[in-house]
């Protein structure tokens, strides 16, 4: 009877990993969303209120949700404390709770939040495009690599909670 619960917790423990690491794919497909809602609207804040940045940063923030307002929240909060874009962007991106983003995305969303501001209303465009179309190519991959990753590791950790069990038998 103990050796049934012990092996019931392995393969659970095992293909609950297993399970949470292929979450995590879905997870980074809706974060990704979430970016590119807030770079389409950050984008007409920037060409039609003509506001300073941390108060464009927070009126986006309240019209997205999940990381993506976080994100934005936390990077305006630190503007308005008076850090540089440089420092205020990667504090914000260190910050964020549950932030899984693959790591072309973040680089870029950290490109464009240490320039946003250094520009005038075309370069920033051209800037807002350039890493929406960097967003994009990273959702695309994501959506691609998403069902065979993710059931290759839900997969992968029953097996192994599987083989664990045979192991100690």
């Amino acid at each position: 009877m103990l050796k049934t619960i012990g092996a019931i917790l392995v393969i659970g423990a095992a293909g609950g990993f297993g399970i949470s690491k292929a979450l995590q794919f879905y997870r980074q497909l809706r974060q990704l969303r979430e970016f590119y809602q807030a770079l389409e609207l950050l984008k007409c804040e920037l060409n039609y209120t003509l506001l300073p940045l941390p108060r464009i940063c927070r009126m986006t923030a309240a019209r997205v949700k999940g990381t993506a307002s976080a994100y934005l929240l936390q990077y305006a909060q630190k503007l308005e404390e008076g850090l540089p874009r440089t420092k205020a962007a990667a504090q914000s991106m260190e910050e964020v709770r549950g932030l899984t983003l693959p790591n072309d995305a973040k680089m870029a969303l950290l490109e464009l939040f240490e320039a946003l501001g250094r520009y005038d209303l075309d370069g920033e465009n051209r800037l807002l495009q350039m890493t929406a179309h960097r967003l994009n190519a990273a959702m695309e991959r994501c959506e691609a690599e998403k069902k065979p990753l993710a059931k290759g590791y839900a997969v992968l950790g029953f097996c192994t909670g599987l083989a664990l069990v045979i192991l100690m038998v």
